[in-house]
């Protein structure tokens, strides 16, 4: 068992490399279009203040990772590695979203 968890522990740098090596606006769409996928899952019915900010979280993360793909999507139109990044988080509520 302690062996299984410092081998977990000795990869966690290695994972944070990897995910270093992406450019810093390809991160932040990632991180952009995560939240806009966390919000659009949500939904309350019963306490209409929290729908109110569920709502404007929604506009605010999907809205702005929207236009972070769309304009990613062309500047990093002739790299395909990082074209397949951006297209694979480019989630249903991202792409779908409309104000």
């Amino acid at each position: 068992m302690r062996i299984l968890i410092a081998g977990v522990l000795c990869c966690l740098p290695l994972l944070a490399t990897a995910e270093e090596k992406l450019p810093r606006d390809v991160a932040q769409f990632i991180e952009q279009a995560q939240m806009c996928e966390h919000f659009a899952g949500e939904w309350d019915d019963h306490d209409k203040a929290r729908q109110r900010e569920i709502t404007q979280a929604v506009a605010s993360s999907c809205g702005q990772a929207q236009r972070q793909w769309k304009r990613l999507s062309a500047k990093y139109a002739r790299q395909p590695a990082l074209q397949k990044v951006i297209a694979d988080n480019a989630n249903d509520a991202v792409r779908s979203f409309r104000k």
